[in-house]
């Protein structure tokens, strides 16, 4: 079968996937390709664009290097669709960690009064046994953010979109109907949800302000999920403590937009995932690897994505 491979890849991993039987593999800059590139083509590794993969009429599975699919829920259902997802929780969740911690002990306005050659302890810090910790999101990432705060000591309750199978990590599991009813208990929320309308602009100015005063906000899922102007004005409230952004909408954030000098608001360019970390890069490789085996033996897909929720 024909399989064109847009994900970078250096020449060290190519043979991973140009040694096995039946596969005959394409190696192609993602930014190059053009509707003739994939004549003939049956399967798509890497993120191109819907349209183009739409149009192809030969493509029967799309292999996205990413978890979140939502840009790709148009595509035909001819086409089998499958994500990274399982690749970005350890990364990313990790990255959760370091924001939770930065803000708990307060190491952005330190590393300011270093700038300014300031000798001056702020007082008082939180530890995390003593914090009630909310993920929204309970997928791969959400899921390790959870295991991790709660190794450390926190009280870690989930939100997702039904209550079935309560991690035994998890003090409580709630579906996403009760999230406005009990968000006003925790201490931290973190946001790890995929891009649906059903989570656009969830957490607009309402339910902003029904989080406790005094929360951290962190969100590393889909900068849609929050409505940005609401936040600048939740933040200059000082409702939150602090709220850490890896991801924004839209992306890049607007050099003049209000929320690059909010008070508070820690902004990262989407950078939590993506391959900065090597052993992402590795697992989204295995993920491509296994699945391919399985497509050319006919067999199901892992991680196969229902278009119609975009996940």
């Amino acid at each position: 079968m024909n399989i064109l491979f847009v994900t970078p890849i250096p020449e060290d991993k190519k043979s991973l996937f140009t040694d096995i039987p039946g596969a005959r593999i394409t190696f192609k800059n993602r930014a190059e390709v053009t509707a003739a590139d994939l004549e003939g083509i049956d399967a798509v590794l890497g993120n191109l664009p819907a349209d183009l993969i739409s149009a192809a009429p030969s493509v029967r599975w799309l292999q996205l290097d990413s978890a979140g699919a939502d840009p790709y829920r148009t595509l035909p259902e001819t086409i089998v669709l499958t994500n990274a997802s399982g690749a970005y929780g350890e990364a990313i969740s990790e990255h959760l960690l370091a924001c939770t911690l930065a803000v708990m002990k307060r190491l952005m306005p330190y590393r300011e009064m270093q700038s300014r050659r300031e000798w001056e302890n702020l007082g008082s810090v939180d530890t995390v046994s003593m914090k009630n910790v909310l993920s929204v999101g309970m997928g791969d990432i959400g899921t390790e953010y959870a295991r991790r705060m709660k190794l450390l000591g926190a009280r870690v309750s989930g939100v997702r979109r039904t209550v079935h199978d309560k991690p035994d990590f998890l003090d409580a599991l709630y579906s996403m109907e009760q999230l406005p009813d009990i968000i006003g208990e925790f201490d931290i929320v973190a946001l790890s949800l995929p891009g649906t309308p059903e989570t656009a602009g969830l957490f607009n100015e309402e339910m902003l302000r029904k989080m406790k005063k005094g929360a951290i906000l962190l969100n590393v899922g889909r900068g849609s999920a929050i409505v940005m102007n609401d936040l600048v004005h939740v933040m200059q409230d000082r409702h939150l403590s602090a709220a850490c952004l890896d991801v924004t909408d839209p992306e890049p954030l607007p050099k003049n937009h209000a929320l690059w000098n909010t008070e508070n608001v820690y902004i990262t360019p989407h950078i939590a995932g993506r391959f900065n970390a090597a052993v992402t890069y590795d697992k989204v490789l295995g993920i491509f690897r296994a699945n391919l085996i399985r497509f050319l033996a006919g067999e199901k897909l892992d991680n196969i994505v229902d278009k119609n929720r975009g996940y």
